[in-house]
């Protein structure tokens, strides 16, 4: 190859790489302008991609460990999983602006750390310790969904007066499907 065919190359190179780089900032620059334009405030949503990312951080140890070879980080999985959680859960509460559910979403935290129990040691050869974590898991979630039937019901009144119409129409629904299952 000659020195002129090398020479070109390089040139050639040289100048893709800035011209994707402006298109990125053009990109950028008019994404931002039209945020500013219309009011809209990123920071305001995205903060607990922050937390999610630390979360990320302290699973990925236990995410890359194997059955042979064991990460010595892999116990940062138990801990990983309740941060991953807080922040999802701090996301989907910052979008509806509904924080006073934290007062019953405490149980998904709870059933994020038994899920990274059962992630750590899912190379466990008898099972034991993940299934005594899905039962967990599963136990803070049925508790969760009591928890925020009665925070939402009786407490914060969410539903006001329609929450009797629903359980009236529970009621409805459990007579119908006992009619159906007795003519079968």
């Amino acid at each position: 190859m000659s020195e002129e065919s090398v020479l070109k190359a390089e040139v050639g190179n040289s100048t893709e790489k800035p011209s994707k780089l402006a298109g990125s900032l053009i990109i950028a620059g008019l994404l931002l302008l039209a945020l500013n334009l219309l009011d809209i405030h990123l920071m305001d949503y995205l903060w607990p991609m922050f937390i999610l990312g630390l979360g990320g951080l302290m699973v990925w140890p236990a995410y890359k460990s194997s059955a042979d070879n064991q990460n010595k980080l892999s116990f940062l999985a138990v801990p990983g999983a309740i941060v991953l959680a807080l922040g999802v859960l701090l996301f989907l509460l910052n979008l509806v602006n509904h924080f006073e559910s934290m007062a019953y979403s405490w149980t998904l935290l709870l059933a994020a750390g038994g899920a990274g129990y059962g992630y750590l040691h899912r190379f466990d050869e008898s099972g034991n310790k993940v299934e005594k974590a899905h039962r967990f898991v599963r136990t803070m979630v049925l508790l969760f969904m009591g928890l925020a039937a009665f925070f939402e019901l009786i407490v914060f009144q969410s539903l006001g007066a329609w929450w009797p119409i629903l359980i009236v129409g529970l009621g409805i629904y459990m007579l119908v499907k006992n009619k159906r299952s007795e003519t079968q």
